[in-house]
């Protein structure tokens, strides 16, 4: 048995009921994230939590009423009920706009889903990675910051790098730059700084991405095939698998 949190209560997961009228389900109004916790330590909440508030009110024109706190406390205790306090664990926060009578009406009842389940850590070996042309990301629109739930751009450049051969896909955007990874932030290295694309390309903004930038004094400026294919090392990041080194397949 798993316990989520749905709406103000802890769950049994398999009796958990989510409306047919959930415009998260219909027209995919609604926001996710995914963050980390290492034996029973939250990594990087405060930064998960302004996103989601963030994310909730661009996408969804809400402003989720609860408190720091009160998503801190609500994810530890799911982390205590499905004995994950000593566990290298994934927490998904989801907020969908809600039960809708019409599409596209507003949203004024939103759905909120927290849930904990085990991850193991990322491999440490390079990932193959494939670029993908044809699901660019839109430069310039805001909306490309936020993690929304639509991804099926991201699931099907994934799948058309596995039929390629790679493990991954880095997409590019609609300046014909490169983007980012189906679900990471892309970096390279040049001359032992880090790079990485400006939100402006119409990339997530990434939790691991920020703090990068802090911690490694990163700058952020537009990347071409070109500069990508002569970088001296290229990474993928976000919260579970870190900086990961990429291997290019032509």
């Amino acid at each position: 048995m798993t316990i989520i949190f749905l709406n103000g209560e802890y769950v049994d997961d398999n009796i958990a009921l989510i409306s047919h009228k959930d415009c998260g389900f219909t027209t995919g109004i609604g926001i996710f994230d995914s963050m980390l916790a290492l034996e029973g330590k939250l990594i990087h909440a405060q930064d998960h939590y302004e996103r989601i508030i963030h994310d909730a009110k661009i996408v969804i024109g809400i402003d989720p009423s609860f408190s720091f706190e009160d998503f801190k406390n609500t994810c530890l205790l799911l982390l205590e009920k499905n004995n994950l306090s000593t566990d290298h664990a994934r927490i998904r926060t989801t907020i969908t706009g809600g039960k809708v009578n019409a599409p596209l009406a507003p949203a004024t009842s939103p759905t909120v889903l927290i849930e904990a389940a085990s991850c193991p850590p990322a491999p440490e070996t390079p990932l193959s990675c494939i670029i993908v042309r044809d699901y660019p990301r839109v430069a310039g629109s805001i909306f490309e910051n936020c993690k929304r739930l639509d991804y099926s751009r991201s699931y099907a450049a994934r799948r058309r790098a596995e039929s390629l051969g790679a493990q991954e896909a880095i997409l590019t955007n609609t300046k014909g730059n490169i983007a980012c990874g189906a679900t990471s932030n892309l970096f390279i290295e040049e001359n032992g700084m880090l790079i990485t694309p400006p939100l402006e390309e119409g990339v997530l903004a990434g939790i691991t991405r920020k703090n990068l930038i802090i911690e490694r004094k990163a700058k952020e400026q537009s990347v071409s095939f070109q500069r990508l294919q002569a970088a001296d090392n290229v990474f993928l990041t976000n919260s579970f698998i870190g900086l990961r080194k990429v291997q290019l397949i032509s």
